[in-house]
């Protein structure tokens, strides 16, 4: 298995991970994700600027995240974080996704992986990322990864709050 950066060839791929990955929560009734988030042009935006990686077995997309020095939408709540880092420069995780039944082999802990030595490598400060409360099993795998709660925000439209996490580099 080899993690790359995410090339237009990979779109189809990658929004079907989303896809299957949207259907596979919505059974275990978690409601995070839905058909207008993440959609084609999110997903476009990341490979067309840089920031998408895939994992790829046999040439099969597995496994997608994008990292970026921004968060998305920030909302005003997001100043009254915890963030444990300064600031000085910091990678934000999103849309991490693996393949339904890829999951429970230790596929997004080797992205995790690919994201920390991206980071270091790069001087980055800290990871951020921001998980959705309802999410248990994406809750305790960054958590099992030493990710360290900031806080939360809420959205009226979420049933949950979502979950800010900070890594220290």
């Amino acid at each position: 298995m080899d993690i790359v950066k995410g090339q237009k060839g990979d779109v189809p791929d990658v929004l079907d991970i989303i896809s299957r990955c949207t259907k596979h929560m919505e059974s275990q009734r978690i409601y995070q994700w839905d058909e207008a988030y993440p959609d084609a042009n999110i997903i476009e935006e990341d490979i067309e600027s840089g920031h998408s990686y895939v994992i790829k077995d046999k040439g099969r997309c597995i496994a997608y995240a994008a990292i970026n020095e921004e968060i998305e939408e920030e909302p005003p709540e997001h100043s009254q974080l915890k963030w444990s880092s300064d600031g000085r420069k910091v990678l934000f995780i999103h849309r991490l996704a693996v393949l339904p039944e890829y999951q429970g082999r230790g596929i997004a802990k080797k992205m995790l992986g690919f994201i920390e030595d991206f980071a270091l490598k790069n001087d980055y400060s800290s990871i951020r990322l921001v998980a959705y409360g309802g999410n248990e099993t994406a809750l305790k795998l960054y958590e099992n990864f030493g990710y360290k709660r900031a806080g939360q925000l809420r959205y009226p439209h979420m049933e949950y709050p979502f979950c800010c996490y900070e890594k220290d580099i």
